[in-house]
C-alpha cells in the first residue's frame, strides 16, 4: 500500500488537492467539495429540512461525554443559584429540574428546589423533595425541616377549614418529631374542630402522660371533661393545673364556675330536703359534690340525707370523708359535727338492725359507737337491749348500770333495769331460789316503784319465805296503785281472809303502807305524785339525739322511707301511754260487767221441795226363829 501512495503522489501535484481518508481497510480519495456535499446530504437525510443541528460543533473539539454532562449540570446549577438569589423561584426550579434530570443523585439540588417550593407556598411539592433528600441522606436537620414544612402546610389547611387534610399533615409531623408538643396540640385542635372529642381526649391523655408538668394540658383536659358532663374529673384537673401554676387565669375562671354551680345545686338540695323530698335532694347534692368534691359540708349534708333514707353504710362513708377533708383549723367545727354524726349513724344503724332481729350486728355497731363516745348513756342502753334479746342478762345489766351512772335520773332507764331485775327474779322463783328472787324483786321495786307486778311478785316470794308482814305490805301497796287488779285481789283474800279492800285500805296497816309508798314515789325522781299521768314526748327525735330502742314485748319493724315524704314516728312514751289507757279501759269495762253480774245474780234460797238424798229407814226387828228359805226344783219360772 505504501507503494501505491508513492505512485499516486506525483499525479496530484499540478492541479487537484487530494485528501486521504482511511475507512476501515479500504482507503478512498475524494475532494473536499464532494466530502462537504456528501455530509450535507447525510444530515438532510437523517434530520430532514430542520437547520437546528447544523451549528453543532465538531465532537472531536468538545471532549468526552462525561465532561460535557458535568459541564452542563454545572451551568444549570449556576443559573439556578442565580435565579434563587434573585427571588425568581420558578426559573430557579426550572434550572434545578434540568440539572436533576441530568444527574438525579444530587441531593443538595432537591433541597434547594424544596426551599423554592416553600417560597411559592407549594408545601406538598416541598415535602416530596425533602422526603427524597431524607431518603438519600437521613439527617436530623432534614427531618426537622420536613416536619416543620408539614406543620406549616397543616396550619395553612387548618386556616382554610380543611381540617381532615390538616390533621393528616400534623399527624405526619408528629410521626417525624414525636417529642414536639406543638404538633400534637395542632392535631388535637383539628380533632376538636371536627367534633371528634373522644379522640381528642385520648390524645390529651397521652400528652399528659408524656408531659405531667404542663398546666395548659390539664386545663384542656378539664374543658373536655366539662363537655362530656364529667364534673368530678374536671374539678380534679383544675386542681392539678392550679397546683402547677396557681396564677393560671383559665383554671381560676373554670374553678369559679364549678364552685358556683355546686353551690346552686346544694341550695336546691336544701330546699327539697325541707320539703321532705329526700330522693330528689340526694340527686341534687350528688351533683354538687361532683362539681366540688372537696367541700366537707356537702358530704355532711349528704350523710344526713342518707341517714334519713336508712342507707347507713353510705352515710357513715360520707361522714368519714367529711372528717378527712377537715384538716384545717377553720373546718374544726365541721369536723366535730361529722364525728358526732358518725356515732349517731352507728347508733341508728344498730337500732335498725335491732328492729330487723339482727342483734349481734347491732352489738358490733354499738361497740364502735361506744369506742368513739364513752360518755353517752343512750349507747349503753341500746347495747343492753341487744344483749337482752340475745339472752345475755349479765351483760345487759352491766350496760344498764353503766348508763344509770351517767344519767341517774332517767326514768326510762330505771324501767329497763326494773324489768330486768324482775325477769331475773322470776327465773330464781322458778328454780325455787326464793331469797334471791325476793332480792331481785326488791331491786325492781326500787327502780320502778309504780309497777304493780313487782310488788305482787315480791309478795309471793315473801310468802314462801314466811315473811307474812312484808307480803301483806306489798299487797296493800299493790292495792293502793290499782285496787281492781285481779291478782292483787286474789292474794288479798289469801292474806286477809274475810276483810274487804276498802276496810283494809282504811286500816292502820293501809295508812302505814300508803305513807311508805308515798315516800318511795317522792324519792323517785321520775314521778312527782302517785296519780300524775305520764306526759307524752314529741313525736320526732332531733337529729343530734341518740335514738333509743323501744322496749316492747314484740318490737315491730319501722316502716321504710319508700315515699318522698316520711311519716311521723310515735315515741315510746306515747305508745306506752296509749297502751296503759287501753288496759285501764278494759279493766274498767271488766269491773263494770262484774258489778252487773253481782247485781243480777240469782238467790241461793230455794222455795221448791227438797228430797233427802239418804232417807233413814226404821230398823227391822229380827225374829227369834230362823228364816226358812223356799226351795225350787224346777226354777223360778214355775213359781
Amino acid at each position: 500500500m505504501e507503494d501505491e501512495e508513492e505512485v499516486e503522489e506525483p499525479k496530484a501535484k499540478p492541479e487537484v488537492k487530494m485528501t486521504t481518508i482511511i475507512l476501515g481497510l479500504f482507503p478512498t480519495a475524494v475532494t473536499e467539495e464532494k466530502l462537504h456535499e456528501a455530509r450535507e446530504k447525510s444530515i438532510t437525510r437523517i434530520f430532514g429540512p430542520a437547520k437546528t443541528l447544523l451549528k453543532v460543533k465538531n465532537p472531536e473539539k468538545v471532549g468526552d461525554f462525561e465532561g460535557i454532562l458535568q459541564k452542563k449540570i454545572e451551568e444549570h446549577c449556576q443559573e439556578g443559584h442565580t435565579y434563587f438569589s434573585q427571588g425568581e423561584w420558578e426559573k430557579a426550579i426550572t434550572c434545578y429540574t434540568k440539572a436533576l434530570n441530568l444527574d438525579p443523585n444530587k441531593g443538595e439540588l432537591y433541597e434547594k428546589k424544596a426551599e423554592a417550593f416553600v417560597q411559592l407556598c407549594d408545601f406538598q411539592s416541598a415535602a416530596v423533595h425533602l422526603r427524597k433528600v431524607y431518603c438519600m441522606t437521613p439527617r436530623e436537620d432534614i427531618q426537622a425541616r420536613l416536619a416543620f414544612i408539614l406543620y406549616v402546610q397543616g396550619q395553612s389547611l387548618y386556616e382554610q377549614k380543611v381540617y381532615l387534610d390538616a390533621l393528616e399533615s400534623f399527624t405526619h409531623a408528629c410521626e417525624l418529631q414525636p417529642q414536639n408538643t406543638l404538633y400534637h396540640m395542632r392535631s388535637i385542635a383539628c380533632l376538636a374542630a371536627m367534633n371528634r372529642f373522644n379522640d381528642c381526649l385520648q390524645m390529651v391523655n397521652e400528652e399528659v402522660e408524656r408531659e405531667k408538668k404542663n398546666a395548659d394540658l390539664f386545663v384542656l383536659r378539664a374543658r373536655l371533661y366539662e363537655y362530656f358532663g364529667k364534673a368530678s374529673p374536671c374539678f380534679c384537673n383544675i386542681q392539678e393545673a392550679l397546683r402547677l401554676d396557681p396564677e393560671h387565669v383559665e383554671a381560676q375562671l373554670l374553678l369559679a364556675k364549678l364552685t358556683q354551680e355546686a353551690e346552686r345545686s346544694k341550695d336546691c338540695a336544701v330546699t327539697l330536703a325541707v320539703g321532705s323530698n329526700l330522693k330528689a335532694a340526694l340527686l341534687k347534692i350528688n351533683r354538687a359534690i361532683d362539681y366540688n368534691p372537696l367541700d366537707a359540708k356537702y358530704f355532711l349534708f349528704r350523710g344526713s340525707l342518707l341517714r334519713r333514707l336508712k342507707d347507713f353504710s353510705a352515710a357513715i362513708d360520707d361522714y368519714l370523708k367529711a372528717v378527712e377533708l377537715c384538716q384545717t383549723e377553720e373546718a374544726d367545727e365541721v369536723r366535730r359535727e361529722a364525728e358526732k354524726q358518725v356515732l349517731l349513724t352507728y347508733n341508728d344503724f344498730a337500732v335498725h338492725c335491732y328492729l330487723k332481729g339482727c342483734y349481734e350486728e347491732a352489738v358490733l355497731l354499738l361497740n364502735k359507737a361506744i369506742k368513739g363516745e364513752k360518755n353517752e348513756w343512750g349507747l349503753y342502753v341500746n347495747r343492753g337491749d341487744c344483749f337482752l334479746k340475745l339472752g345475755q342478762l349479765n351483760f345487759a345489766m352491766a350496760d344498764y348500770e353503766q348508763a344509770l351512772e351517767l344519767r341517774p335520773l332517767d326514768h326510762k332507764l330505771r324501767q329497763r333495769i326494773a324489768w330486768l331485775y324482775d325477769e331475773a327474779g322470776l327465773q330464781d322463783f322458778r328454780h325455787k331460789q326464793y331469797l334471791q328472787a325476793e332480792s331481785n324483786f326488791s331491786s325492781a321495786v326500787e327502780n320502778n316503784p309504780r309497777e304493780i307486778k313487782y310488788y305482787l311478785h315480791r309478795a309471793k316470794s315473801r310468802m314462801f319465805l314466811q315473811e307474812v308482814l312484808g307480803a301483806k305490805e306489798d299487797i296493800i301497796c299493790a292495792l293502793l296503785l290499782d285496787p281492781t287488779r285481779d291478782e292483787a285481789q286474789t292474794l288479798t283474800c289469801n292474806l286477809f281472809p274475810g276483810e274487804s279492800i276498802d276496810s283494809l285500805l282504811n286500816s292502820k296497816a293501809g295508812d302505814f303502807a300508803k305513807s311508805l309508798l308515798d315516800q318511795k314515789l317522792k324519792a323517785f325522781p321520775a314521778y312527782e305524785a302517785l296519780q300524775r299521768p305520764l306526759k307524752p314526748a314529741g313525736s320526732e327525735s332531733p337529729s343530734d339525739v341518740y335514738v333509743q330502742i323501744e322496749d316492747l314485748p314484740k318490737a315491730e319493724a319501722k316502716a321504710e322511707a319508700a315515699t318522698a315524704k316520711e311519716e311521723e314516728e310515735v315515741s315510746e312514751e306515747k305508745k306506752l301511754q296509749r297502751r296503759l289507757a287501753d288496759c285501764q279501759q278494759k279493766s274498767n269495762q271488766a269491773d263494770q260487767e262484774l258489778k252487773e253480774a253481782l247485781k243480777k245474780k240469782p238467790t241461793l234460797v230455794s222455795n221448791t221441795a227438797r228430797v233427802d238424798p239418804c232417807p233413814c229407814l226404821p230398823p227391822k226387828e229380827c225374829p227369834n226363829e230362823p228364816y226358812c228359805w223356799r226351795k225350787f226344783r224346777e226354777g223360778i219360772g214355775h213359781f
